[in-house]
């Protein structure tokens, strides 16, 4: 499969809208953006089934070295109770890596900045000074619920997504991404609602631009099969042109780069498009949110929420 991201100039122009940016060459349009929901008073709480992708089940909180290869985990004993800030327990086990960027700030405890992947400051290491550059994190490292196990929760997130959970499996043992990390895509880019249609015609559960939808079945792009295997294949291919590194390539399905700046990412705010901007919050979101069975938007997950202040529709 192609690669459809490369590095860009600080002045590149960004489409994403909660959304990732398939195109380097793409100007600058409105794009869909489904509202978020208010903060909730009361929070979902994601079971406590947390587990690493590679079949560790526990981990150890994390070790700070220079070097950006990974460690092994060590055991974690039991996840932590709801403590008395109104946070969510989210896991019973942690990140465990040798960081590149000081502490990773792991909690079990998900709260608006942290969560079992790691702290927002870590996740996002660089955007404020000299440009994003986060430590290098393998698919098989990051703490992931079971999506079955997670759909068996009464306030999962993932309800929309239920009838295709058996393409979530089959597509991701066949490309080696954890399910619920395809079905986090499909929830942030559509809600989990085959028929959504993006601002620049992105189509179907994981936005797939028209490029990506040029072999699909009697041209019907938003078909269930077709564009969850071709959305998984890409992020698969994604993690291949970035050696494996799951931080990176998250990030990049959105639309960051490495060395971007928080300047960067919020450069379109004053612009007509100002949805256009990066959602600094969205490592976080997706990894100690939807990842960890917890509604990223109704729980206000983020410190930045550099898109809120733009206009709605």
């Amino acid at each position: 499969m192609k690669q459809y991201l490369r590095e860009r100039s600080t002045n590149h122009e960004r489409t994403l809208c909660f959304h990732h940016c398939f195109h380097a060459r793409r100007s600058a349009v409105s794009r869909r953006c489904k509202n978020r929901p208010s903060p909730s008073s009361t929070s979902a709480v994601a079971n406590d089934n947390a587990v690493q992708f590679s079949s560790s089940t526990s981990s150890s909180s994390s070790a700070t070295t220079s070097s950006p290869t990974s460690s092994s985990a060590s055991a974690q004993s039991s996840a932590s109770t709801n403590n008395s800030s109104g946070i969510w327990n989210g896991a019973s086990s942690l990140l465990s890596v040798v960081s590149s960027c000081g502490d990773i700030g792991a909690t079990l405890d998900i709260t608006s900045q942290s969560g079992p992947n790691g702290n927002i400051y870590w996740m996002n290491c660089g955007v404020s000074d000299s440009g994003w550059n986060p430590t290098y994190v393998n698919i098989n490292q990051i703490i992931v619920k079971d999506f079955a196990t997670a759909l068996q929760d009464s306030n999962t997130p993932f309800s929309a997504c239920s009838s295709y959970t058996d393409k979530f499996y089959e597509y991701g043992q066949q490309f080696g991404i954890p399910p619920i990390v395809i079905a986090s895509f499909a929830m942030q880019e559509s809600s989990c609602d085959p028929t959504t249609v993006g601002g620049a015609g992105e189509q179907g559960l994981m936005q797939l631009t028209s490029d990506k939808c040029t072999s699909a079945p009697n041209g019907d792009c938003q078909d269930i099969d077709y564009n969850i295997k071709t959305g998984t294949q890409y992020f698969k291919s994604l993690l291949d042109d970035n050696n494996g590194d799951v931080l990176l390539s998250i990030g990049s399905y959105n639309g960051w780069f490495k060395g971007m700046t928080y300047a960067d990412a919020t450069a379109a705010a004053s612009t007509g498009c100002c949805r256009c901007q990066n959602n600094l919050d969205y490592l976080h979101q997706f990894l100690n949110g939807w990842c960890q069975n917890v509604n990223a938007y109704s729980d206000n997950l983020g410190m930045y929420h550099n898109l809120d202040a733009c206009p709605s529709g």
